[in-house]
């Protein structure tokens, strides 16, 4: 996976976004295929972290703050629009920017990994991450994508 790194070097850690982004987005990966693999009844092991989610789909849900339709232009050098499920906020923050055509057809997808001034993305083609994303599509309110 091609790593592209938008913003200036970390302050904090000395490390970049860049040098971050494919541990972080595998974490995610492993956390979700996990609350697949629980909420599947062949595959069901017994784990706390999900009592009171009813499904996989209500999981993810309750991790995530927003799904949102981002316009073009919102940010510097953004040419297009896109859909965002965004799973935490602030200093560092981590999103799935969908990327659809008009009818919600999913063309790709980028894992953010962000924090203060600084930025990287990986294209991702996990189906687990395509499965999460499709449901919030599905489930999204009628948006004009332009």
């Amino acid at each position: 996976m091609e790593v592209k790194n938008t913003m200036k070097k970390d302050k904090d850690n000395n490390k970049k976004c860049a040098d971050l982004v494919h541990k972080k987005y595998q974490r995610t990966l492993k956390d979700y295929q996990n609350a697949f693999n629980y909420f599947d009844k062949d595959k069901r092991e017994d784990n706390n972290q999900y009592k009171g989610c009813e499904d996989f789909f209500d999981y993810v849900h309750q991790s995530g703050l927003s799904f949102d339709y981002v316009e073009a232009n919102t940010f510097e050098d953004q040419k297009s629009g896109f859909w965002r499920f965004q799973m935490s906020w602030g200093g560092p923050s981590d999103e799935f920017r969908i990327y659809t055509d008009y009818d919600k057809n999913i063309n790709y997808i980028e894992y953010w990994y962000l924090d203060w001034f600084d930025g990287a993305f990986i294209r991702v083609n996990d189906d687990i991450i395509y499965h999460i994303c499709e449901m919030f599509l599905e489930c999204s309110a009628e948006m004009e994508v332009a």
